[in-house]
């Protein structure tokens, strides 16, 4: 089985360095980037080419929904897990619609992320 690469997007540092430090660890996982920016987010997408994408929805202005836009746009291949703060099912629905393929709650659950991505396998690229 081959390892997968994961980008995490998300406008706290403090938040891209917890992913990172228990992703680095989890079974599977390879490499863990991270971006705070929509710019950064962009290139570093088109750069590593990642398995999967860990994608705030609360991105100041309308930077989530551009995202994952672009994100599928560039390789529907992608698994893209969006991470809200609260579950708003209107929300939900217009990211799923534009290509989302999971939506968690950010901070309920935080800790079944890790397992899902290894269980899960998103060897697509």
């Amino acid at each position: 089985m081959g390892k997968i690469v994961v980008l995490v997007v998300d406008s706290s540092v403090f938040i891209i360095e917890r992913w990172q430090n228990i992703l680095s660890e989890t079974q599977n996982i390879k490499t863990v980037y991270g971006a705070v920016a929509y710019k950064d987010a962009s290139v570093l997408f088109k750069e590593i080419k990642p398995n999967v994408v860990l994608l705030d929805g609360g991105l100041p202005g309308s930077s989530s929904i551009d995202l994952l836009k672009e994100f599928k746009a560039t390789n529907e291949n992608t698994t893209v897990i969006i991470l809200s703060n609260s579950i708003d099912t209107h929300v939900e629905e217009k990211c799923k619609s534009l290509g989302a393929d999971f939506f968690f709650d950010k901070y309920q659950d935080f800790e079944k992320i890790p397992a899902f991505i290894t269980a899960n396998a998103f060897i697509n690229n």
